[in-house]
């Protein structure tokens, strides 16, 4: 899917079902995935190889009809009836080879600000649809939303959860966003990536190299991790000043974590990243051109990217004191670590997770960032960290059997458990993505 927590989300599940389905073929199914020029044939998304995650085919969501006409560059509506309805008869094609399609537990539900149905919205429709008339069984597997702020793509994700078997959500707010009531019976389970050995067995923190640290002792945190996302804001000159601002006030809380004797990382969690943490780490060195007291800090920050995939950035975070962060996955990886964790809420999913790892005290809405109070929380989450860390193991071990619990249920809805012997020429099981 080309996120790294999408990814991860990915792995998890075909994980999951390789733990339950003996002799199981999995099929990667994403839009450009196994399509030549854009990755190797058989292979995976950078970062999406999980313990036991193995993908022994790939295919593309997408039809050649509908690749050649974006690649010369026909947008138009004609132009994109024509490539949905190649599209849809590929998807048919491709169904008929399966057992099973899976929609992995990642925020295909998402659509918060456009009044369009969008691509992924219309991507689900179209599985469902192709799935319904060869009669292959499709599923939800923990998928995530939010609240939609038009009724055009909340209706677009009734009609594609209409359209499939089983359903389950990793959280509640996903499934009753959903303007169909007979959908709120749903199952809930926690984000699929919780279902990993990390759930159950937290990653060992590095040695810590406070006895040789020649800095003067302080009562906050040692090692902070700052993860800098892509403040998507809105369109317009509001969203531009909103996103400026993030920045520009991420930048005032690394220069008081430095000048407090902490030693910061910057992690870009996602490729897009990799932009606002350049900006926040030259504004880190220039201080505050509004604020002559506010001058730049030149002590060294190291920054960490996506390219390591989530395991990479669960070591980061594992090495921290305290995480302050906006991405999803990364808060899930705060989970993971038992790590003391700050979230700067941009969507509702991250405020959610919060409150079901018992953190919510421990949220700021990213455009509220005021530097003194997330500065004040990162010491309290530090002050805190032995309670934190007995509510986040509780929370990651409870996730971690429901997913689990999920799975089976998953597994027998879909008619794939150990004792069904499927016909020698469908024996496959596809986990689709829809980016």
């Amino acid at each position: 899917m080309g996120s790294v927590g999408n990814d991860a989300s990915f792995a998890a599940v075909a994980a999951l079902l390789r733990e339950r389905v003996p002799g199981v073929r999995i099929v990667a199914v994403g839009r450009d995935v196994g399509v030549p020029g854009s990755a190797p044939a058989g292979a995976v998304p950078e970062g999406a190889v999980s313990k036991g995650a193995v993908f022994d085919e790939t295919a593309p969501l997408t039809s050649g009809v509908s690749r050649r006409l974006r690649a010369a560059g026909r947008h138009g509506v004609p132009a994109q009836l024509v490539g949905k309805a190649a599209d849809l008869v590929h998807l048919v094609r491709l169904a008929g080879d399966l057992d099973a399609v899976v929609v992995p537990g990642t925020g295909v539900l998402e659509r918060a600000r456009q009044r369009a149905p969008g691509g992924v919205l219309v991507w689900l429709v179209l599985v469902s649809l192709a799935c319904r008339l060869r009669g292959t069984t499709t599923a939800w597997f923990a998928v995530g939303g939010s609240t939609y702020a038009h009724r055009v793509p909340a209706w677009t994700a009734v009609l594609a959860a209409l359209g499939t078997r089983y359903r389950s959500y990793r959280n509640a707010e996903t499934r009753d966003a959903l303007p169909w009531p007979g959908l709120h019976a749903d199952p809930v389970a926690h984000d699929a990536v919780l279902s990993r050995p990390e759930a159950v067995d937290p990653p060992a923190r590095p040695a810590t190299h406070a006895a040789q640290d020649p800095r003067p002792a302080t009562d906050g945190p040692r090692r902070v991790a700052v993860a800098v996302i892509d403040h998507d804001a809105g369109p317009g000159p509001r969203g531009r000043l909103l996103r400026e601002r993030y920045e520009r006030r991420t930048a005032a809380l690394v220069r008081a974590l430095l000048r407090a004797g902490a030693e910061v990382e910057l992690l870009a969690a996602d490729a897009a990243d990799r932009s606002p943490v350049a900006s926040v780490l030259a504004a880190v060195a220039a201080g505050d051109p509004d604020d002559p007291a506010d001058p730049g800090v030149a002590t060294p920050v190291a920054v960490h990217d996506e390219t390591g995939g989530f395991d990479a950035l669960l070591e980061r975070v594992a090495a921290a004191d305290v995480v302050v962060a906006s991405r999803f996955h990364l808060l899930v990886a705060a989970g993971l670590a038992r790590r003391p964790v700050v979230a700067l809420s941009h969507a509702d999913k991250d405020a959610a997770l919060m409150r079901r790892l018992g953190a919510a005290e421990y949220v700021v809405p990213i455009d509220d960032v005021d530097v003194d109070r997330v500065l004040a929380l990162v010491r309290a989450a530090h002050a805190d960290a032995d309670r934190l860390t007995r509510q986040l193991d509780a929370a990651c071990r409870e996730a971690h059997a429901t997913v689990h619990a999920e799975a089976d249920r998953l597994v027998q809805a879909l008619g794939l458990g150990a004792g069904r012997s499927p016909a020698p020429d469908r024996a496959r099981t596809t986990v689709g993505s829809t980016p």
